[in-house]
């Protein structure tokens, strides 16, 4: 049989010795691109077996006979094709039990074969039919057919098991299935494999088209019962999926007056409906099948054509793709300090009010900027992010508010948005805001103030609705103390404050981080070669003065040199580098304040610092050998 590949539809035959035996004879080659796997299994596992595949997901198509077959007919989902006594099977049967006799006994499975009188007169032979309903009365069948004098015997695979199994060597056993009506079968089945593959790609397009689509989609049947509801719907009704199919659409979304268009068959279509605090522009239609009305479907958007009409404009201006592609759920972290900012994050995306995150670097600031914004109700719009350090201070202006044409030389045809302005309805991310200049602070409260800009030789004021986002890995408090940041914007930017937890301090996360990294780098590591190296003591043991950051890189260089070693001591070659030329003041520091916290006691020291006592004494010498 054709083992197939992981993305053909897959044939499960059940069946027993005899059946099985001309199944593999056969040699069987199907139409279309198929798995078939022939399973010879007895009647007390079979339903089990079955059972365990449809659940796993590993047959979508089943094929069986007799007995068999109607067991697994009443528990089975998956379509299930029979393999039947054709009448060429009977006549076959019979001309064949001819030879041994002109009288026939034949056991069927329930029910007596029909018509079986045309055969008799047609052959000149006289046919005896039992039928059974467990193996335990195929032995009784046989004991009447030997009392009659009937020597031989027709019939499917566990007749012939049982007259094999007693050794009875007055009766002849002859099987009823042939060729040709397992050939039919295993066509059918094929062709039933195939279309429900077709039909399962067309509902998986239709799924991600759902999902996708841009306008709220709600679908009911006849009864006003919600059938399908897109992410979009979910959004703009406020309502999860799993919560409202098969619920009223009158109780979930009255507006939606689906019910009305199923009772009049007619379209309704651009009306302006108030939902909540918003109005919606909403189209209803009637679903017809062969002129029959089985339901309607409605879909809808927020109004906000003028306000998409000048989004369109600004990014056909300036394009740069800003897009959030992180989602707070994305960030990778189980530790009571990582989940505890990750639930504050959440709730801070249901505000509109400025965020500041702060933290060391490359604790993952700009990534909890991103899951805040796809979080808010701006996640359609654009997420700008601005390294306030990475810019001059001369281009960093022009850049933040732009300019009109002919505002300095080298300015721009037609003059130049800045990322405020195209950051309209969406997010502004403030990278390092401890670098902006105080001449640039004035401006920015300006925008914080009065969500308004004013580009660089321009004397029209322009109007912009943004959330703005800052990140800094500086104490800006004592910046304003000391007179290199303004207070009101201080006071602007820190409505709601994130702080991040350096990795030190979340060490039961490194696994996790490791694994991240492991997969997305070495793709030949298998998952238990990768759930060994990301548990090894060493990744614990360092204290991570550059963070997420630097954790990734050790495991990029990792990446970079690990076909050419042992693993765990490519790692430690790593770590020692680390240990001597990257460990900052700040750790020792560290080391010092814990020890002395517990007067001297190393062990209880490196309990507290998480480490081993080894590494506690190898990093003191380390120290040592450096002073």
């Amino acid at each position: 049989m054709h083992k197939g590949t992981k993305n053909e539809p897959t044939i499960a035959v059940f069946s027993y010795h005899a059946l099985t035996s001309l199944i593999n004879k056969l040699q069987y080659k199907a139409s279309y691109p198929v798995r078939i796997l022939v399973i010879d299994c007895e009647w007390n596992d079979v339903l089990q077996k079955a059972e365990d595949m449809e659940k796993t997901r590993e047959a979508d198509v089943f094929v069986s006979a007799g007995g068999t077959a109607k067991l697994l007919s009443t528990k089975l989902s998956n379509p299930l094709v029979e393999i039947k006594v054709t009448g060429f099977d009977i006549l076959n049967a019979l001309k064949e039990a001819k030879h041994y006799s002109d009288t026939v006994g034949i056991i069927a499975y329930e029910s007596k074969i029909p018509n079986l009188d045309n055969f008799s007169e047609l052959l000149n032979i006289s046919i005896k039919q039992f039928t059974y309903q467990k193996l335990s009365d195929i032995e009784e069948c046989l004991n009447h057919l030997q009392n009659e004098g009937i020597k031989v015997v027709i019939g499917g695979s566990f007749l012939q098991e049982v007259i094999s199994k007693r050794g009875v060597t007055g009766i002849k056993g002859i099987f009823i299935y042939s060729s040709d009506g397992v050939t039919r079968a295993l066509d059918t089945a094929v062709q039933v494999a195939f279309s429900k593959q077709v039909e399962a790609r067309k509902a998986e397009e239709l799924r991600t088209i759902l999902a996708f689509s841009y306008e709220g989609i709600i679908a009911v049947d006849r009864d006003g019962l919600i059938t399908v509801i897109n992410s979009s719907a979910e959004k703009i009704i406020g309502a999860s999926e799993y919560k409202v199919i098969g619920k009223s659409i009158t109780k979930v979304f009255p507006n939606a007056k689906l019910t009305k268009v199923i009772q009049s068959c007619k379209a309704e279509l651009n009306q302006i409906e108030t939902f909540g605090n918003s109005q919606i522009v909403i189209n209803r239609i009637p679903i017809s099948v062969n002129s029959e009305v089985i339901g309607a479907v409605a879909t809808f958007q927020n109004i906000g054509i003028f306000q998409e009409v000048e989004e369109k404009i600004r990014k056909s201006l300036f394009q740069k793709g800003f897009v959030a592609k992180t989602s707070i759920k994305d960030i990778i972290g189980t530790s009571d300090q990582i989940q505890k900012v990750k639930r504050e994050a959440f709730l801070y995306a249901k505000n509109a009010s400025s965020v500041l995150i702060t933290g060391e670097s490359g604790t993952g600031k700009e990534l909890f900027a991103q899951g805040i914004h796809n979080a808010s109700i701006r996640f359609r719009h654009p997420f700008v992010t601005i390294n306030c350090a990475a810019i001059p201070d001369n281009l960093l202006e022009s850049e933040l508010f732009g300019y009109e044409e002919g505002a300095f030389t080298g300015a721009k045809k037609g003059g130049k948005p800045g990322l405020f302005e195209l950051a309209h309805e969406g997010t502004v991310f403030l990278d390092e805001i401890g670098e902006l200049s105080m001449s640039l602070q004035s401006r920015l409260l300006r925008v914080l103030e009065q969500r308004e800009v004013l580009r660089i030789g321009s004397d029209h004021i322009r109007s912009v609705n943004i959330q703005v986002i800052s990140a800094t890995n500086k104490d800006l408090w004592e910046m304003t103390e000391k007179g290199y940041f303004r207070k009101d914007l201080y006071y602007r930017l820190n409505v709601l404050e994130l702080r991040l937890p350096p990795l030190r301090v979340r060490k039961t996360d490194i696994p996790l981080l490791v694994k991240s990294f492991l997969t997305e780098m070495c793709h030949d590591l298998n998952e238990q070669e990768i759930e060994r190296i990301s548990k090894l003591t060493v990744f614990r043991d360092y204290n991570w003065p550059g963070n997420i950051r630097e954790l990734r890189n050790i495991v990029e260089r990792f990446a970079a040199l690990y076909k050419e070693e042992d693993h765990e001591s490519l790692l430690l070659s790593l770590f020692e580098r680390l240990t001597f030329d990257d460990l900052g003041s700040g750790e020792q520091a560290e080391l010092i304040r814990v020890l002395n916290s517990v007067k001297g006691n190393k062990t209880e020291a490196a309990k507290k610092l998480g480490i081993s006592r080894t590494t506690m004494w190898r990093k003191l010498k380390g120290y040592k050998e450096k002073t």
